[in-house]
């Protein structure tokens, strides 16, 4: 295999070193603004707010959905209707995993940039080794009048023209220059909540613990001093000491807003916000009361919208740039395309299928190779003989006395006499012939 000789770009620049203070609403927007200065674009402040917000359960499991999708499914080199074992072993290794985590997390982040730096096959472990970097986005700058990595991620200077080669034959980039990623629609929600989660725990911290009330007569000092060294190792819970004179009262509004009812349906808003955002539905991930099986199965069906798109979308990069490359290491890809292995048959779905088909054949003709296709069942090499035994079966079910034949049938042999030998019995072609054309 060739091997590549430029220089990686990762060892190269400075990553923005990991901010874990907690985000708000605030910078998000001042993210956005930092995002879309014409002069000076600058990355770093969103791709933080990103690595906050990655860590919220909701958006793991309804994220995780779209990333298994495509990490669960086996790719295949198909060449002239042959697939490639030798490629197939480099698709389905685990680098080969991890590099296509990185690029469907384009549709998260908005842009991506991978440089690969070799491939080499690993005679022990005997599988294909994908060594490659990605380019930290926050030093990348796609857009029109840069596109260029920065070393210095908080200044857009053009350091690196990843377009040109000879980087450019060994870099893989994907997404929209401007697009800041389906994570930055999802933000604000998962801010909102981390608030609400917050409330409702000082909440649940005041009036969700019995509530201990102490009372001292008053400019008793030393009564006073010995009842809060009481209450301090009595162990946690809320306490409060005063005076026999001073009266203290806990006002309720009387409404939703001082019950706990009222974050739990804020949060649950805000996880229906961010499902609908990244998978299109709430049914296929959480429990609805309201929901029902035909509203059910137009949310999976919207969700099925969404895997494809991702397929198509990582499929358009693998069978241009990534193949590419796999060219330029030796690989023979010429001719050939990569392609996502068939899942297994949802069973159900087909039936359904079927039951539509079978009701179009009865009204209007339907070629065969659709049926073959559609249904992933492999075509007969004798079809056609098969086909036209098919047709004689139905033929011949139509006729009301059977079938009929110009040659007598030679009578039983009789006892002790010589039998008279039978002939031989017409094949159904034969006897379908004679029938129509036997002479009067």
């Amino acid at each position: 295999m060739a091997e590549k000789k430029t220089e990686s770009l990762a060892v190269l620049v400075k990553e923005i070193k990991a901010n874990s203070s907690m985000k708000t609403i605030n910078e998000w927007k001042l993210a956005r603004r930092a995002f879309e200065n014409q002069d000076n674009p600058n990355r770093v402040k969103l791709y933080e707010l990103y690595e906050d917000i990655l860590i919220d359960g909701q958006l793991e499991a309804v994220w995780g959905k779209r990333r298994d999708n495509i990490l669960n499914r086996r790719l295949n080199f198909v060449k002239d209707g042959v697939k490639d074992d030798q490629i197939n072993q480099l698709l389905n290794s685990p680098d080969m995993r991890n590099l296509l985590e990185d690029l469907h997390n384009t549709i998260g982040y908005g842009y991506t940039l991978v440089q690969i730096n070799n491939i080499i096959f690993d005679e022990d472990q005997e599988y294909y080794h994908i060594e490659y970097d990605l380019i930290p986005r926050a030093n990348v700058h796609p857009e029109m009048n840069f596109e260029c990595v920065s070393i210095d991620p908080n200044k857009a200077d053009i350091d690196f023209k990843y377009k040109e080669a000879p980087l450019s034959n060994y870099m893989i980039w994907a997404g929209k220059p401007k697009d800041k990623g389906l994570f930055f629609k999802v933000a604000p929600y998962i801010l909102y909540k981390r608030g609400a989660m917050g409330d409702w725990a000082q909440f649940s911290e005041m009036f969700g613990m019995p509530f201990r009330e102490a009372l001292y007569d008053a400019f008793d000092e030393d009564t006073r001093t010995k009842v809060e060294e009481m209450l301090q190792n009595w162990g946690a819970g809320m306490s409060f000491v005063h005076p026999k004179s001073v009266e203290v009262k806990l006002h309720d509004t009387g409404g939703s807003t001082a019950s706990s009812d009222v974050y739990d349906r804020f949060i649950e808003v805000c996880d229906a916000a961010i499902a609908k955002t990244v998978v299109g539905n709430t049914l296929t991930t959480d429990h609805s009361e309201n929901g029902n099986r035909a509203l059910g199965e137009v949310h999976q069906s919207e969700e099925k919208e969404k895997k494809l798109s991702d397929e198509l979308f990582i499929l358009s990069i693998l069978n241009t740039q990534f193949r590419s490359i796999l060219k330029k290491f030796g690989f023979d890809v010429a001719g050939g395309f990569i392609w996502f292995e068939t899942p297994d048959k949802d069973w159900s779905a087909l039936q359904e299928k079927w039951n539509v088909i079978s009701s179009m054949m009865e009204k209007v003709p339907i070629d065969d190779d659709y049926i073959y296709e559609e249904f992933d069942v492999p075509k007969p090499e004798n079809y056609d003989e098969l086909k036209e035994e098919m047709k004689l079966e139905k033929m011949a079910a139509l006729m009301p006395y059977g079938f009929a034949t110009s040659e007598p049938i030679a009578p039983e042999p009789k006892p002790n006499r010589p039998s008279v030998e039978n002939k031989k019995t017409p094949s159904l072609i034969s006897r379908l012939v004679n029938r129509f054309f036997a002479k009067g």
